[in-house]
């Protein structure tokens, strides 16, 4: 009897060891082809000349290629994923930096004991979105430290659970608070080249500070990532929800500061962009409607005075961005615009391999480091000496509305350590910003 179970078992044992390796060999193809890589070359857009030969030479942009798994080939899940995926620790130190209104910017220095900032490493300032801060900038943070960058995150005022210590959120394109920072940067470390790296709306701000300041803007290079190429015409998808809550977020967080100037109930009803613009950001920043206020803050209203190269990563499957806003003809007109187009890659994502890593975040450290290099090589630094301050339509606007353009003396009672920045080659003007000692702070 026992012989004959055994003998019935046998076919039943064969058909689940069957079974089961045909299941295995569709789990592991179907995992091989989830991560298989969509490679593609992408396509690049540029003037001729010296430095964008070398930096393409060195960066070997002519064959490197990005290639995509088909799990990332969705726009949308190149987009959250960055949001979502494990972080890299990064310890922050935090200094805040007092405006010349009064006002209060927060900085975010990466912090690393165990490695030595020479006197020329080049410090790379990171600008993020709108609404973020630097904790979802751990990323790039943690790769450019790790590859000999000194790395510090800009906070807009407000922002990043900074005080706001003057009724004023910091526009679309303002770049005022941006400029103070970059001195006080410069001047904390004179010998080290200062690159700029921007995000999604943070483009928009590093693109109105170049070409607002021109040849003065202390930058030696800068790079934008998923930029917006204009003026923004924000409709109603999911993404454009979670950004106006987050708005909306930000005014309760600043309320009691907010609300002897504006009607926040008012503010909290408005469901268009246009609309939170016209009852925010304008009042706060003295333009009379939302005519003026986009001529000021269109991010490409002086792009012909920038004189810095700048390199822009653009993917045609933003989900955000359309790529039917970029404008090939003026970035291939001037000389010192590279732009990358990739076909795949999101908004502000550009994620490829296992575990996922940014793409743009690479080619950003080796386009920086080529710049660099390209400068020191043929001296260039000479040849983007400051020149005299020109009114700009920024200045002329806060002469015009009567907000006060001179510098304010900071009050040495509720900051713990002071630091003077004067001299200011590109303005008349003086500028002192006020430091408090340093808040150790951990990104995980």
């Amino acid at each position: 009897m026992l012989e004959l179970s055994c003998v019935s078992l046998a076919p039943f044992s064969v058909y689940v060891a069957f079974v089961g390796s045909i299941a295995l060999s569709l789990v592991v193809l179907f995992k091989e082809f989830l991560w298989m890589s969509l490679v593609e070359r992408p396509s690049l857009y540029f003037r001729n000349s010296p430095m964008h030969s070398y930096v393409i030479e060195r960066c070997k942009l002519t064959q490197k290629v990005y290639a995509p798994s088909r799990f990332l080939s969705s726009r949308h899940v190149q987009t959250i994923l960055p949001v979502i995926l494990h972080k890299p620790d990064v310890t922050y130190a935090r200094e805040y930096l007092q405006m010349r209104d009064k006002g209060v910017v927060a900085i975010d220095w990466v912090e690393y004991p165990d490695v030595k900032v020479k006197r020329k490493t080049v410090v790379l300032l990171v600008i993020p979105p709108l609404t973020e801060d630097a904790t979802h900038m751990t990323n790039i943070c943690f790769n450019a430290t790790d590859r000999g960058f000194k790395a510090v995150v800009f906070n807009r005022r407000g922002h990043g659970n900074s005080y706001l210590t003057t009724p004023k959120l910091q526009s679309y394109a303002d770049p005022t608070d941006l400029r103070q920072v970059i001195r006080y940067i410069n001047l904390r470390m004179p010998k080290s080249p200062l690159a700029a790296v921007a995000y999604g709306t943070g483009c928009a701000l590093l693109r109105s500070y170049l070409g607002e300041f021109g040849s003065s803007d202390m930058l030696t290079v800068g790079v934008c990532i998923s930029p917006r190429y204009d003026a923004p015409q924000r409709g109603t998808s999911l993404y454009d929800l979670v950004l106006l809550l987050r708005l909306k977020s930000l005014l309760c967080q600043h309320a009691k500061a907010l609300a002897p100037v504006l009607d926040l109930d008012k503010a909290m009803s408005a469901w268009t962009f246009s609309e939170h613009h016209r009852l925010v950001y304008c009042p706060l920043n003295g333009y009379s409607d939302l005519e003026q206020f986009w001529e000021m803050n269109n991010p490409i209203r002086d792009v012909d005075a920038i004189e810095v190269p700048v390199l822009c990563i653009t993917s045609l499957d933003d989900p955000i961005c359309a790529c039917s806003d970029i404008p090939y003809d003026i970035l291939q007109g001037y000389p010192n615009f590279l732009l990358v187009v990739t076909t795949k890659g999101g908004h502000c994502g550009f994620l490829e391999g296992f575990p996922p890593r940014s793409w743009s975040d690479t080619l950003c450290l080796d386009y920086v480091d080529s710049v660099v290099a390209f400068t020191t090589k043929h001296s260039l630094q000479q040849q983007h000496r400051p020149r005299l301050y020109r009114a700009s339509k920024r200045s002329q606007h806060m002469t015009n509305s009567g907000i006060s353009n001179n510098i304010s003396t900071p009050n040495k009672n509720s900051i713990n350590r002071n630091r003077s920045i004067s001299n200011d080659s590109s303005t008349n003007n003086s500028i002192k910003c006020t430091v408090t000692s340093k808040i150790l702070t951990k990104s995980k």
